[in-house]
């Protein structure tokens, strides 16, 4: 098989991991990779915490097991299961609903959206790498959730902000965040974490832009219209739009679902290392709660 469209197949992962004891093997090296540190006393020296993978500090005697203080901490069900939701999320070229999760793997719709919003939770960028050289700044609209108020018909529509970075006649990177509005300040705070102050940059002559064009050097500012477009953003949010619709069908939590989108269309030239890349960002990750989520 060539390179380009070499993936970490279903049978190597199996191979890879035919148990729970196995995921908790390779929970414990990456988690405990270079060394124990305990989260209570930051003493070094541990002892057997009397089952396996748990590690008891010498000190304080705190117990510490392989999932605590990761995103797989107190997952309720088979920690091979968990392990599969990831490898299918990581695989799946775009992406995998809850339902469908739920129908491959016998789990409960619930449990499978929780779990997988916490993967998506690992998803969401360090903003480590900066847009750089000719981006693109723009904003559009999308969902709507329509519910009956006092007996009346209402819409709700959310806004993105999105950034891309071109290359060619292409996009090498982007970035979006789900905002209130189409603010100055909405759109600096996308600018600030993902586009480099050496970026030379295309937007909309909107009001909100007025700020990033007097920190950034303008190539060119257009009156948005139907007609009036950028290419490149317009094919990157009928990208968003299209993929929602497929495959999650709503745009409740949007930022989850942007966060997922850009780190695959950033990481799309990643084949069989993305599943591991995926599960270092959930070992490292803080736990999240359901309230933690949904709030």
């Amino acid at each position: 098989m060539e390179d380009k469209f070499k993936s970490l197949s279903i049978e190597d992962f199996y191979k890879r991991f035919p148990n729970s004891k196995s995921c908790l093997n390779y929970l414990a090296h990456q988690k405990w990779a270079s060394g124990f540190t305990c989260k209570h006393c930051g003493h070094h020296r541990y002892c057997s915490g009397g089952k396996p993978h748990i590690r008891q500090c010498s000190k304080c005697r705190y117990k510490e097991s392989a999932t605590a203080n990761t995103l797989f901490h107190k997952v309720k069900f088979d920690l091979l299961k968990a392990f599969t939701i990831v490898y299918l999320i990581a695989t799946s070229k775009k992406g995998i609903s809850s339902c469908e999760l739920g129908r491959k793997l016998q789990v409960r719709q619930k449990t499978c959206w929780l779990f997988r919003l916490k993967v998506m939770q690992a998803m969401k960028s360090h903003q480590k790498v900066g847009l750089s050289g000719k981006v693109e700044i723009s904003d559009f609209k999308i969902g709507m959730k329509k519910t009956l108020q006092n007996g009346q018909e209402v819409q709700y529509k959310k806004i993105v902000v999105l950034a891309i970075e071109k290359k060619g006649k292409g996009i090498s990177h982007g970035y979006a965040i789900s905002t209130n509005s189409r603010s100055a300040k909405e759109i600096n705070r996308l600018s600030d974490r993902c586009v480099n102050l050496d970026a030379k940059i295309t937007c909309y002559k909107k009001h909100g832009y007025d700020q990033i064009c007097q920190k950034y050097p303008v190539v060119k500012r257009i009156r948005k219209s139907k007609k009036s477009i950028m290419p490149l953003s317009n094919r990157m949010k009928n990208s968003i739009t299209t993929w929602l619709r497929g495959t999650h069908h709503h745009a409740e939590l949007l930022q989850y679902y942007l966060d997922e989108f850009c780190y695959r269309f950033n990481r799309n030239k990643m084949k069989a290392e993305i599943f591991d890349h995926l599960l270092e960002r959930m070992v490292c990750h803080r736990p999240r709660t359901y309230l933690d989520i949904i709030h």
